[in-house]
């Protein structure tokens, strides 16, 4: 049995990441740490609030007291599903929520894992990345640059892998809590690319059950030589394990 760590559990990747945790026998206790509290409900689901009065750096300084917490209790891996659009904000502050909030988290989470049991570290990048940073997009560049200063964290205690979904389809719930435009964007895109170009696409419960599949430690061989897993292999390692349990 695994103990995972979810963040952007209440975004498109990271909901399904939570709903697919909850679903799965092999995950006994799932820690989502969040600004609110996520949607789903579940025994399993224990809800650490950052920022709080308690934690008001937030995410910039994860406290060493919930990392304290986390290791004595037994977590084992963490789900990195927490990101925004390049489009939402500032350049500087897209920077420090996709890479700085990252790296800090992954350095905080580094100490958990052992020789014997690594901690599994599960980055929600995105097709188009790149890791020599040559891409056009800020998105490219800072997805590819925090994969690989990730993947140069890896150890004998913490191990790393970069998983690049293409265009993710939310669910129908999950459509309902986005604003209106955006929700019949992924609707159309998600549409019109699931006939042309269905490789280019991924189910969001599918997307779940891949880094929920990797949290418990499956498809870690998938990865290539930069530590990147990408959305065809994604879609099959899904279609591989839908039969494990039901969403």
């Amino acid at each position: 049995m695994s103990k995972v760590i979810i963040t952007g559990a209440t975004g498109n990747a990271g909901s399904a990441a939570l709903t697919a945790a909850i679903a799965s026998p092999g995950i006994s206790h799932i820690a989502v740490i969040a600004r609110r509290r996520p949607f789903d409900e579940s025994p399993k689901i224990k809800h650490i609030q950052l920022p709080s009065e308690k934690y008001p750096k937030g995410f910039e300084e994860i406290p060493a007291s919930v990392v304290d917490e986390l290791k004595r209790e037994g977590y084992d891996s963490c789900i990195w599903a927490l990101g925004i659009t390049q489009t939402q904000v500032s350049k500087d502050e897209y920077i420090k929520i996709t890479h700085d909030y990252t790296i800090q988290a992954a350095q905080a989470f580094s100490t958990l894992g052992t020789t014997s049991r690594p901690f599994k570290f599960i980055f929600m990048s995105g097709e188009g990345a790149r890791q020599d940073e040559k891409g056009y997009a800020l998105f490219s560049k800072i997805k590819g640059r925090t994969e690989k200063e990730l993947y140069a964290m890896k150890n004998g205690s913490f191990d790393v892998v970069n998983i690049r979904p293409g265009g993710i389809i939310p669910t129908s719930e999950h459509r309902q809590r986005m604003n209106w435009w955006m929700a019949q964007s992924f609707r159309s895109i998600g549409a019109l690319l699931g006939t042309v170009y269905p490789s280019a696409v991924i189910e969001s419960l599918d997307l779940g059950r891949t880094c929920v599949g990797l949290a418990e430690g499956k498809g870690w061989e998938k990865r290539d030589a930069e530590g990147v897993i990408t959305n065809p292999a994604l879609r099959q390692m899904a279609q591989d394990w839908a039969g494990d349990y039901t969403i």
